[in-house]
């Protein structure tokens, strides 16, 4: 279980480097902005559904807490994204700046994803790691 965990954590890595190019996409896309981005909000649903799922998913994984710890602020950080989004107003400097943290808190996920798969991957290791004889 701590494998598919560890999978699953890489999945959603992967689905978001596709949303740093959609983002990229979206931007430079001709016609309405609402069309435009509509590959990149449909890709961050999918993304919200699989942080959502991640969180039984590490604590069925029995990894302790520090995975599912991840895997909840993996979530309540995408949870965020939306929030910005709704928050910034179009056509503002204030809106511009507030709208600047929606690529930043998305670094922030990157980053959150991949210390959820790698602390699954390091407890998988030390599960697996011969015992020390005791004296």
């Amino acid at each position: 279980m701590l494998n598919l965990f560890r999978i699953w954590m890489a999945v959603i890595s992967a689905l978001l480097g596709v949303q740093i190019f959609l983002a990229g996409y979206g931007a430079i896309a001709v016609g309405a902005p609402a069309e435009a981005y509509e590959l990149h909000i449909m890709n961050g649903r999918l993304i919200a559904l699989l942080s959502l799922v991640s969180i039984p998913l590490a604590a069925l994984a029995r990894a302790g807490g520090k995975p599912v710890a991840l895997a909840s602020i993996a979530f309540g950080l995408v949870i965020l994204q939306s929030v910005i989004a709704l928050v910034s107003v179009d056509g503002t400097v204030v809106g511009q700046l507030i709208f600047g943290l929606h690529a930043v808190n998305g670094l922030l996920i990157m980053a959150v994803a991949g210390r959820a798969g790698g602390a699954a991957k390091r407890i998988r290791a030390d599960r697996g790691a011969p015992q020390p004889a005791e004296a």
